[in-house]
């Protein structure tokens, strides 16, 4: 579909060429003094035109980026955009609030002349094929949010606007934090060395994870202190066959499971393994650089000896037994209702879980203690980890036929002033009922752009931490980092300041700010550790057709050799098996477009 698309975006350009090429043909033909005469006045117009081009490049070149971000345009520009429609997260938004009526669409328009036309709003289970058919009629909307697999499509088949000279025009501090974070993630929206979108990401740190246990808990097996929590799998082991003999619902019955664990094994980022392979330095997806050569980390030797463990576990009796027919996402999920009534001391997580679920534990059992443990490994030292050389989640781009490209700029960088002039506590607490209804109007997710800052959590977590230690508990906009979750950190921190006891107060805090806590030991970690990235951040032809079944094969196996139901010593046939069924295909993908793209 998206061929046909381009086919006839391609169509399209080459009539216009021509047309223009038999105009010109046409003025050439018109003879003698006419043309003559028409080339002088065409030279004095130029002449002219060129004057006072340059007076007004020079007038505009005197002003800052951010000032021409914010500078409106002097006639209304129409920007056609399209929805992928969820309801408001934010409870206070007006019930009768639209997309079409959103704060954005108003103030836009007001402030800055562009409006914000809705083509098509559909729910998100008809997104996919809406989108499709639009395509494929030759419907491009102006500004709009692609995965990678259509971003390499779009702009290698010249479906996209070329952003390059706009991006070097507008390029500022705010809006680098969002696409550019580390000074080299624009590169990833690059064909040819020009920029066809900005990329959406998020901080390759936020793929490490954690172990989390309950101290209160663990006293009745001996660890009353941090430091005497496992950083061995032997220790680890050590404390689960402790835990097996405790009887913590008084019922008389001892045994497991000690460990929660659900179907979602390696991405669940909670109660699943990815502790347990990252600490035998082992991964179950990713393509990693080995001399030269991209190689698939789900193949690795080394999964057999993670795998073997963790059928042992099984056996003894660690997880439940039908661990795997259980989604940790599913609408109340047995084993989130578990982890929150207080079944197990250990919780494998990522630095988020403190918000949820275990806050919800804190508010019904306050007595609960959870630390932070120590990556676990063979001899107790940091294993290697694996992260996204650039995790790249979406594009933000502009179709090819759009007529004010550089509106996405402009309209990102209203919209990260706006929120952080609004989030301020202070500002909120000084609004009008009015100002409210219209700060409440302002929903985020209708907006076909991104403004997260990838390494907020990082910057806010070490501005908020100094602010702490200096006693301040009042700040200005001065003192506070420019993206737009701060000033909700800022006032989770204030809020477990004076509530440290409830629940819900700790878990944001404890997630996001605590020195000891979830995105602290996030960044420990990955300041710690050997990093090995997955280089691939794009999808392949053959990734498209065989990816998703090649997946399937390998987590059914995975699992299977986990539960007891399929030898370990099968591993080399599923490796057979997995290149067989697409994986040299991929691998042949990859690795052209990774010798094409160092």
């Amino acid at each position: 579909m998206k061929k046909k698309l381009i086919a006839v975006l391609l169509s399209a350009a080459m009539v216009a060429g021509c047309l223009a090429g038999c105009g010109d043909s046409k003025s050439e033909s018109s003879g003698g003094s006419a043309s003559a005469s028409s080339d002088a006045a065409g030279t004095e117009a130029a002449t002219d035109t060129k004057d006072t081009t340059a007076a007004a490049d020079s007038g505009e070149s005197a002003k800052s980026a951010e000032e021409l971000l914010l500078e409106p345009y002097e006639e209304p520009v129409d920007i056609h955009i399209v929805l992928q429609y969820r309801e408001s997260e934010d409870p206070n938004t007006p019930s009768d609030c639209t997309p079409e009526t959103s704060t954005a669409v108003k103030l836009l328009k007001e402030e800055m002349n562009i409006n914000l036309i809705y083509d098509w709003i559909v729910n998100a289970d008809q997104y996919e094929q809406k989108f499709g058919a639009e395509l494929a009629a030759g419907n491009l909307p102006d500004v709009f949010m692609v995965n990678p697999n259509d971003f390499e499509d779009l702009a290698s088949q010249g479906g996209l606007a070329d952003l390059t000279e706009y991006y070097e025009k507008y390029r500022c501090d705010d809006l680098d934090n969002i696409f550019n974070y580390d000074g080299n993630f624009i590169n990833v929206a690059k064909k040819d060395g020009k920029i066809y979108g900005l990329p959406m990401g998020t901080d390759p740190a936020q793929m490490t994870s954690q172990m989390i246990y309950n101290m209160t808990q663990l006293e009745s097996v001996g660890i009353t202190s941090p430091d005497q929590l496992p950083k061995t799998i032997e220790e680890f082991e050590a404390l689960c066959d402790k835990l097996m003999e405790v009887d913590y619902n008084g019922d008389g019955k001892i045994g497991g499971p000690v460990i929660p664990a659900c179907k979602n094994y390696m991405d669940a980022q909670l109660a699943d393994f990815q502790p347990f392979f990252h600490a035998y330095e082992t991964w179950a997806d990713g393509w990693y650089d080995k001399d030269g050569t991209l190689q698939y980390a789900g193949i690795d030797e080394g999964i057999k000896t993670t795998l073997t463990k963790l059928n042992e576990w099984y056996n003894k009796g660690y997880f439940q037994k039908d661990f795997a027919a259980y989604d940790i996402w599913a609408a109340d999920s047995p084993i989130v209702n578990d982890i929150v009534a207080g079944k197990y001391a250990i919780v494998p997580a990522s630095w988020w879980v403190p918000n949820w679920p275990l806050n919800t534990n804190k508010v019904e059992h306050p007595e609960s203690n959870w630390v932070i443990g120590p990556n676990l490994s063979p001899d107790g030292n940091q294993p290697a980890i694996m992260v996204d050389r650039y995790p790249v989640n979406n594009f933000v781009v502009v179709g090819r036929d759009c007529k004010n490209p550089e509106a996405v700029f402009k309209m990102m960088y209203w919209s990260l002033q706006y929120t952080l002039e609004n989030s301020n506590p202070e500002r909120q607490n000084a609004m009008t009922d009015e100002e409210k209804t219209e700060w409440y109007s302002y929903v985020y997710t209708w907006l076909p752009y991104r403004i997260y800052s990838p390494t907020c959590l990082r910057t806010n977590f070490e501005v908020i931490n100094k602010l702490a230690e200096e006693g301040k508990t009042e700040i200005t906009e001065a003192d506070a980092a420019r993206n737009n979750e701060f000033w909700g950190s800022w006032a989770s921190y204030l809020n477990y300041k004076e509530n440290p006891d409830d629940g819900v107060a700790w878990g944001t805090y404890f997630s996001r700010l605590a020195p000891d806590g979830g995105v602290a030991n996030m960044i420990h970690t990955i300041e710690t550790a050997d990093i090995i990235y997955d280089e691939v951040y794009v999808t392949t032809p053959a990734m498209v057709s065989r990816k998703a079944e090649l997946d399937k094969l390998r987590n059914n196996t995975f699992l299977s050799m986990v539960m007891g139901e399929m030898p370990i010593s099968d591993f080399d046939k599923f490796v057979e098996q997995w290149k067989a069924q697409g994986g040299d295909e991929i691998a042949k993908e990859v690795n052209e477009w990774y010798q094409n793209n160092k």
